[in-house]
């Protein structure tokens, strides 16, 4: 392990079952690679993202409710989601209308497929302290990225500017935050493969007393 804190808090939680676990990290901080990683490994992993793109697609009832709160963010009659990402990056008031709509919706899907899979489930959201879904959650995991790192990971995948990057990562809560709030940090900014070895290695040790038990990889 990276963090000796990892190691410490390991011991407090030996012997334990661990039916859910939370992962969340900043826009940019490599999430998504770590929940690709635990997949692949057979962990089974809720993802609020991949959750909410479903429930607010094209041509459901939450893209027309979204697009009626924000024209701007329309493109050729769909939600455009960088748009979107923009108008609420800009403005506080907006993001907290947005949260007020989706979350509710998406943590009641969230709880329903926790409670149709069989332990341990992964539960990956970037926003798990902010809309309280680590409530669900017996342990949380954090990634944790420089931030200069992040504005530049976001500016590459999206084309956009450094500045505009970071206002993305300034409408979220600092990673400082969120690494305080949880059990356990992970660092991304290292070799992918190391990454993905640590996050593995953690969660297979944070399940590893459980009764329930799955192939790793």
């Amino acid at each position: 392990m990276n963090f000796k804190r990892n190691e410490r808090d390991l011991k407090q939680i030996r012997g334990k079952q661990i039916n859910v676990i939370g992962i969340t990290g900043g826009i940019g901080s490599g999430k998504t690679v770590a929940t690709d990683a635990l997949r692949a490994a057979g962990f089974t992993v809720i993802d609020a993202d991949e959750i909410s793109r479903a429930m607010f697609a094209r041509g459901t009832d939450g893209e027309r409710a979204i697009l009626q709160m924000f024209p701007q963010a329309e493109n050729n009659g769909a939600l455009d989601r960088a748009a979107l990402r923009a108008v609420i990056a800009a403005d506080a008031r907006r993001r907290l209308r947005l949260n007020e709509y989706t979350h509710p919706l998406i943590t009641r899907e969230i709880r329903a497929q926790i409670t149709a899979c069989t332990p341990p489930v992964v539960l990956s959201a970037p926003l798990l302290f902010e809309s309280a879904l680590a409530r669900l959650c017996d342990v949380t995991v954090c990634v944790y990225c420089p931030r200069n790192i992040r504005a530049e990971r976001i500016a590459q995948r999206d084309g956009i500017t450094i500045a505009a990057a970071q206002a993305m990562i300034d409408a979220q809560i600092p990673d400082t935050e969120r690494a305080a709030l949880s059990d356990f940090i992970v660092p991304s900014d290292v070799p992918p493969h190391e990454f993905r070895a640590e996050i593995i290695e953690l969660f297979n040790q944070l399940t590893a007393t459980n009764e329930t038990t799955r192939t790793r990889v």
